[in-house]
């Protein structure tokens, strides 16, 4: 949902929304997450100045792929955000670099006194997708070779092949064993 900023100063009011945001809105492929339903948003807009501040909090049922075995695993996610958005800056000439302190790495932008505000939550249920899901700590994950679930029983490969560049690791570890 697309908020224009310009009405939003002349008013002067906060203004509080209801989003739903869905698969399409995230962008992200099924591969990667599915929401089982559209995810809810409450958020409070309010203007001080250029500045936007954004605050809100969003619930979402998901459903992500186990890093190990691919299997679906459900994942909920509760979070509150605060964020603040300014205008971009003007740039007088064309490859003029912009100098940023580390305050601005917090700030966000918006463009021709329009935020999109759907985006603005989408990246926040984006943020917090876990980068190697699982759906147990104890999963075997897939074989390498054939592709067998190893969590379902093993598989029929024969020794794995050894990569020759790690062979001399492996006569070290027999070596080591040996010892023992």
């Amino acid at each position: 949902m697309v908020v224009d900023i310009g009405r939003l100063k002349r008013t002067g009011e906060p203004r509080s929304l209801d989003l739903a945001i869905t698969n399409r809105d995230l962008a992200l492929g099924q591969s990667v997450c599915n929401m089982n339903r559209p995810a809810r948003a409450q958020v409070r807009l309010a203007v001080a100045g250029d500045a936007v501040r954004v605050a809100g909090a969003v619930k979402a049922d998901l459903q992500v792929s186990c890093s190990r075995c691919l299997k679906p695993v459900d994942w909920s996610l509760n979070k509150e955000f605060d964020l603040e958005y300014h205008p971009v800056p003007e740039v007088s000439r064309e490859g003029e670099e912009i100098e940023l302190e580390f305050g601005d790495l917090t700030v966000g932008f918006y463009r021709n006194e329009q935020l999109d505000v759907g985006a603005s939550v989408g990246e926040q249920i984006v943020l917090e997708l876990p980068m190697k899901p699982v759906c147990k700590e104890s999963c075997e994950g897939l074989c390498d070779q054939c592709g067998q679930d190893l969590n379902e029983g093993s598989c029929s490969c024969s020794g794995r092949p050894l990569d020759p560049r790690l062979a001399m690791l492996a006569d070290l570890k027999l070596k080591m064993n040996r010892k023992q």
